[in-house]
C-alpha cells in the first residue's frame, strides 16, 4: 500500500487502504508497527502554529463592554463564524450596526483570513454612512489584529 501510494502515505491511509481496497482489517496500531519495522513513513503533516498574541500590542477596548449607541453608525461589532458543511467549512463575518442590530455587511469564504473581514467591513461601508469617530469592536483574533485590518491607508 504504502509503495502503491509513492511513499505518500502513513499508518493511518494505509490501514484505510488495505480495509476498503483489499477488504483486510487492520489495527492501526499494527500497521503503525509495521511500517516503522521497515522504516517507512508518510509525508509530515502541515505544521499548523497558533499566534500567541500574548505581549503583543492591539487596539485597546473603546466599548468597555458596553454595546449601545445612540444614533446609527456609531458602534459596530464583527466576528467570525464557522459553519460546517457537506462540503466543507465556511467562515462568515458579520458587521452589525449595534443601534439597529442590523448586518450592515458580510462575507462568506472557506478561509477566516483578513480578506474575509476587510470584505465584510468594505460592504458596510459602501452600504452605510459611518459617522467620524465611530467605532469597530472585533475581538483579538489574528485577522483582526493584522496589519491589513488595522491599518488606516497611510
Amino acid at each position: 500500500m504504502h509503495e502503491d501510494a509513492l511513499g505518500t502515505y502513513g499508518y493511518r491511509r494505509v490501514q484505510a487502504a488495505l480495509r476498503i481496497e483489499r477488504d483486510l482489517t487492520v489495527n492501526h496500531k499494527l500497521a503503525a508497527k509495521v511500517m516503522a519495522d521497515l522504516g517507512l513513513t508518510g509525508l509530515p503533516r502541515k505544521k499548523t502554529r497558533k499566534r500567541n498574541l500574548t505581549g503583543v500590542r492591539t487596539s485597546s477596548d473603546l466599548v468597555n463592554r458596553n454595546f449601545t449607541a445612540d444614533q446609527p453608525n456609531q458602534l459596530w461589532v464583527t466576528g467570525i463564524t464557522e459553519h460546517p458543511t457537506k462540503e466543507g467549512t465556511v467562515y462568515a463575518c458579520v458587521v452589525l450596526d449595534v443601534f439597529s442590530r442590523k448586518a450592515v455587511g458580510w462575507e462568506v469564504d472557506r478561509r477566516p483570513e483578513t480578506n474575509l473581514v476587510n470584505s465584510a467591513l468594505f460592504m458596510a461601508h459602501s452600504s452605510r454612512q459611518p459617522v467620524a469617530g465611530g467605532i469597530i469592536h472585533a475581538d483579538h483574533g489574528a485577522e483582526f489584529t493584522s496589519w491589513a485590518f488595522t491599518s488606516n491607508g497611510d
